[in-house]
């Protein structure tokens, strides 16, 4: 329930932040009323903190768990972020080698989600990087596949580019771009007939050597399947002036007045978030994902204190003028 309540919340959300926010190539199959529920693994790029796995969830029609880095788990937040946004902990070297080992039991985890059928996010680069390309992928998305075909399991593998205009703030285009579906198992005879690789079967017991084969001919696979997902572009100018990218899509208001005013009316609440945030975000890849947390939560606050100071001065007339303030919001995104 909260699950599903969060993902519609954040859909209503998008119209206020993007200036645009389309979907390439989503599986027709997942169109219909009723999607067969099977294991997925959705392998994506990671440009935007946990912006990135929120969005793919809000747009695909069954609920995904999520691999999410191992210091968001603190003792508060642990079991909510465990049972409400099947979230998984994933550590990384940084944070120390024995937390690192904690990692087989989350591979573990996910082989179990798998059997009973569920679909997972995973961010193949590794590594979140505020960039306009595909960087080196990790050796994760490829243990996870191997680990999932030699439990038998029938892994569905989708690749997934996620794309921003910019990194700061609201006023941007954004987009999901979703490769072809594939079966793990028609993806291992495919490496095979190709000779890009060569194993006789996935056993559980594969030497060094062969582990080392599957894990470069599974990223190379993955590597040409994400590249055309992924925008490529040395800098948000160049996204900017490439309508190509589809990135460049600007406001929609005309009327400079209509934007001052828009603003304006927004501005109490918006500027001290977002001046916050960023002092608080300073230095890191975070402060888009948080920025657009925090708004989402605190904008119905700022629409009641906005409804009581109006109802004291207009009354009644305040109900009208309170339906209007978010379509303010939308068209100062708009005009962004």
């Amino acid at each position: 329930m909260v699950y599903w309540f969060f993902c519609g919340w954040i859909r209503w959300c998008r119209y206020f932040y993007f200036s645009a926010f389309k979907v390439y190539h989503f599986p027709e199959q997942w169109k219909n009323s009723t999607v067969q529920a099977k294991p997925r693994i959705f392998c994506a790029n990671h440009p935007s903190s946990f912006l990135d796995p929120i969005l793919v969830a809000t747009v695909v029609p069954f609920q995904l768990g999520f691999l999410a880095r191992g210091d968001a788990f603190t003792p508060i937040f642990n079991r909510f972020l465990r049972s409400q946004f099947r979230m998984m902990p994933v550590w990384r070297d940084r944070e120390g080698f024995g937390n690192v080992r904690k990692n087989y039991g989350t591979f573990e985890l996910c082989l179990e989600r798998w059997k009973s059928d569920d679909s997972i996010i995973i961010f193949s680069e590794g590594l979140c990087v505020q960039e306009w390309k595909l960087r080196p992928l990790s050796k994760g998305s490829a243990r996870l596949v191997l680990q999932a075909v030699q439990a038998g399991i029938p892994l569905e593998i989708v690749p997934v580019g996620i794309n921003y205009g910019h990194f700061h703030g609201p006023g941007k285009a954004a987009d999901l771009r979703f490769g072809k579906p594939v079966q793990a198992a028609d993806l291992l005879e495919e490496l095979r007939s190709s000779g890009a690789m060569e194993l006789v079967s996935l056993h559980s017991e594969m030497s060094d050597a062969e582990t080392a084969r599957w894990l470069l001919s599974f990223n190379r696979w993955l590597k040409d399947a994400m590249s055309p997902l992924v925008v490529q572009a040395i800098d948000e100018q160049e996204v900017f002036q490439n309508s190509a990218s589809g990135l460049s899509v600007q406001g929609t208001v005309t009327s400079p007045f209509l934007l001052l005013l828009s603003r304006l009316l927004h501005a109490p609440w918006y500027r001290p978030i977002r001046s916050w945030i960023m002092n608080l975000c300073r230095d890191t890849v975070h402060f888009d994902a948080v920025l657009f947390a925090v708004l989402m939560v605190t904008y119905p606050l700022y629409l009641t204190l906005v409804g009581l100071v109006l109802w004291n001065f207009i009354g009644a007339w305040s109900m009208p003028a309170l339906m209007f303030w978010p379509l303010t919001a939308w068209l100062a995104r708009r005009g962004a």
